[in-house]
């Protein structure tokens, strides 16, 4: 073990997207808390911090609504990786548990297993456990899901444990990795995985869920919509509330049913409106 270790913390206001682009490069572990992503390795994370300047630069020019600031500093090494495991806390989400490989069960509920180690989202955000929250509530009559923008594959799993086929894309190959090794910790089966977004989809689905940036969101607009079937469910999340009006704007052609704020962040739920 070496004698120091480096840690680099990330602030932002939109830790989904930023634990997607950090999760790109070889770091050993990330801890969210709060609005910070804490990322130790006992390697060089020079190369990371080189990528979020130019990362910050580019959101700085395209006029994103994402705030970006970070430190990298060196720490004695006393078994970090450890340390790590004791903060990462098992969540409640109604009747759904998420916790880590190591962490017990929790009897009664539907306990589903993350590996932090890869997970890009484990419920802990307010937009993910906006979309845990829905999918319970409107995952009733639907057999077919996709999830766009994967991650962990968290919402698969929800999906997948009420018995839905499920579909699952995401552009990031590491996401791809985390949902198919997610889904062998908890013994589910996945329908089909791809890398890429929902306008490789070959079907329509009963259910379709977002939890991506508004403005991607707003890129794939028709392609989301074009995903559902006739009576089908679309949940959007990972929207900051700024976005509120051009989101709901722009998904019109569909009935609003439901939406949800938490925080800084907005999840709206929609269903095709019945001529």
């Amino acid at each position: 073990m070496r004698n120091t270790y480096q840690e680099l913390v990330i602030k932002t206001n939109n830790l989904e997207f930023i634990s997607d682009f950090v999760f790109a490069f070889d770091v050993d572990a990330i801890e969210e808390k709060n609005d910070e992503l804490i990322v130790r390795s006992d390697n060089n994370l020079d190369d990371l911090v080189f990528a979020l300047g130019e990362l910050k630069q580019k959101l700085n020019d395209a006029n994103l609504n994402i705030n970006l600031t970070y430190e990298l500093c060196e720490k004695e090494n006393k078994d970090w990786i450890n340390e790590y495991k004791k903060n990462i806390k098992p969540i409640l989400i109604d009747n759904i548990y998420i916790h880590t490989t190591w962490q017990e069960p929790k009897a009664g509920y539907v306990n589903l297993k993350i590996d932090p180690a890869l997970a890009f989202g484990s419920g802990h955000h307010e937009s993910t456990n906006s979309c845990v929250e829905f999918l319970q509530k409107y995952y009733k009559g639907c057999k077919t899901g996709l999830d766009v923008g994967c991650g962990s594959g968290i919402l698969s799993l929800v999906m997948a444990n009420y018995g839905i086929s499920v579909d699952s894309c995401d552009t990031d190959e590491l996401a791809i990795m985390s949902t198919k090794n997610n889904f062998e910790l908890n013994n589910l089966k996945i329908n089909n995985i791809w890398q890429g977004s929902c306008d490789k989809a070959k079907k329509k689905y009963d259910l379709v869920v977002a939890n991506i940036i508004a403005d991607v969101i707003l890129i794939i607009k028709n392609d989301l919509i074009k995903n559902l079937n006739e009576n089908g469910v679309l949940i959007l999340s990972g929207i900051l509330n700024t976005y509120s009006e051009r989101i709901k704007s722009q998904f019109s052609s569909l009935t609003l049913v439901d939406e949800k704020i938490k925080g800084d962040w907005l999840t709206l739920v929609y269903k095709v409106k019945n001529e």
